[in-house]
């Protein structure tokens, strides 16, 4: 993921469904895979609409989960570098949240 990427999107054809508290699913796009993701990560790839900036997503998810902001962010940041690896991301990502 490019560190010009302020407002990251998940891939318009990832489908996800959170599972109580426990996390959540993530159906892999083009792929018959699922990913499980524990509740931080399935709360960080709610928020991933284009509309919310990393530092954002990372004071939503303090507000939840105790974790400082610093850690959320760099969390996040590797987070989105994974889903990056693998393809869960739209591609170019938004530079703004318009």
């Amino acid at each position: 993921m490019s560190e010009g990427v302020r407002f990251p999107r998940r891939h318009p054809e990832s489908a996800f469904r959170p599972v109580g508290d426990e996390g959540g699913l993530v159906v892999l796009p083009g792929r018959s895979e699922v990913k499980v993701l524990n509740p931080v990560a399935i709360k960080v790839f709610g928020l991933l609409d284009g509309s919310h900036s990393v530092d954002q997503i990372a004071r939503l998810v303090t507000e939840e989960f105790e974790v400082g902001e610093k850690q959320a962010v760099e969390d996040i940041r590797a987070f989105l570098e994974e889903l990056d690896r693998h393809g869960m991301l739209e591609s170019g990502g938004a530079e703004s949240g318009t």
